[in-house]
């Protein structure tokens, strides 16, 4: 530690800035009201952690690795299931860390969570397109989450917005009628909102996982294609040996 700063720890800064997400999501904290909050110089934060970019990182670290990792012996889509579920639970409480994540793309330490995943589709049957299947299904949970927290960011204006949409609904000319009831049984209350979210969540990660099930299918085709493909070469290869020796 540099002469002269106060004893604090690097840890001790990306917890501070963990509580201030919770509070104020990740994009509503400052590095002054972060140093503020710790009773020190802004000068101690940049020491111990770098600058406002380096300490959202570290702080988005630190709530992957809250996320639970499921048992390696799930079927994949129930691994997944399960895994996807925790990851909304876990990053909501943290507001705008999903965006974060879908930006920054894997962290350091993600690796607790990406390997089991990778082995597991692997096992499934998607061979070279385990990392592929891998993003999509990760991108798109956090991709609805980060509209999520968008969403919540002020729940009267999103209460305002639910009952000007289900006003509309009603009214023929507006081309949303096919669709009154359901804006209606939203805009009922901002706890009716969030368990749409919480729905639109489930059914929009059962059919990325139907899309992902879709996509073994072919692969686990063309994956025995080849195997079919290898098995005749093989075969053409040791009748072209018995030949030869055949002739000798």
């Amino acid at each position: 530690m540099s002469e002269g700063l106060p004893p604090i720890t690097p840890a001790q800064v990306v917890d501070a800035a963990v509580r201030l997400t919770v509070r104020h999501g990740i994009d509503g904290w400052t590095v002054r009201a972060l140093a503020q909050d710790l009773g020190v110089a802004q000068a101690v934060v940049y020491h111990h952690v770098g600058d406002r970019q380096q300490v959202v990182y570290a702080v988005a670290s630190q709530v992957v690795d809250q996320i639970p990792v499921p048992a390696a012996d799930r079927p994949w889509r129930e691994w997944f299931g399960a895994l996807l579920a925790d990851v909304r639970k876990v990053t909501l409480h943290h507001p705008g860390v999903a965006r974060h994540l879908v930006v920054l793309g894997p962290l350091a330490g993600a690796g607790r969570i990406v390997r089991p995943g990778m082995d597991v589709l692997t096992a499934a049957g998607f061979a070279e397109d385990a990392m592929m299947i891998y993003n999509y299904l990760s991108n798109t949970a956090l991709s609805l989450i980060a509209v999520e927290d968008e969403r919540n960011k002020d729940p009267d204006e999103r209460m305002r917005r639910a009952r000007e949409l289900a006003d509309l609904a009603q009214d023929p000319d507006e081309g949303l009628s096919e669709m009154g009831e359901w804006l209606a049984s939203r805009a009922v209350s901002i706890d009716q909102l969030r368990a749409a979210d919480a729905h639109n969540y489930r059914f929009s990660v059962e059919r990325a996982l139907d899309g992902a099930e879709a996509r073994l299918k072919v692969v686990r085709k063309r994956t025995a294609r080849r195997a079919v493909r290898l098995e005749r070469r093989s075969t053409r290869a040791t009748g072209s040996k018995l030949s030869t020796k055949g002739q000798e």
